[in-house]
């Protein structure tokens, strides 16, 4: 008996198939199928839900909440865009960017908390919102530029060879 799979197309369509052939579709479609089910609609609308795993408190200066993520901080238990003091097991929905140590409630959580723990800080905006939606973005998704529109490449300093006369 050959074991079957069941994959996913972006659209939304599902296929069952033998677990091989399922496999090799997968990798040969260059990301339209997948072993994982489509997330439901409107998931990236849904505001995050956090719980908290230990105690947080806001920063020392209101301004804080107003600036990107901090690349690193000596107090673990200060989160950056904390209002009031959190507890531990608090729930918290907030549409910014959360505490490393807070567990993710929902997918948008879970998104957001994926992409915040490996993403280079200083690089994020302020907030991973944008106009009612998820927006993650680092500035360094996206296609590598090409090699020759980088830079371009010395020219010879002398434009064509020397010739010598009479040789």
């Amino acid at each position: 008996m050959t074991a079957t799979m069941t994959i996913y197309s972006r659209t939304g369509e599902a296929r069952t198939m033998p677990t091989v052939q399922a496999d090799n579709m997968i990798r040969a479609s260059r990301g339209e199928w997948s072993a994982a089910p489509p997330l439901p609609k409107g998931w990236d609308r849904e505001v995050p839900r956090y719980k908290a795993s230990m105690d947080l408190r806001p920063p020392q200066y209101a301004r804080h909440r107003l600036e990107p993520p901090f690349t690193s901080t000596t107090d673990t238990h200060m989160w950056q865009y904390a209002e009031r003091p959190i507890k531990a097991a608090e729930q918290v929905e907030t549409t910014a960017w959360p505490h490393p140590s807070m567990i993710p409630l929902n997918e948008t959580a879970r998104q957001i908390l994926e992409f915040f723990r490996t993403r280079q800080k200083s690089r994020l905006p302020q907030s991973p919102w944008r106009a009612g939606r998820l927006f993650l973005d680092d500035g360094l998704t996206g296609a590598v530029p090409d090699e020759r529109t980088l830079y371009r490449r010395p020219e010879p300093a002398v434009p064509s060879p020397i010739r010598v006369a009479g040789r």
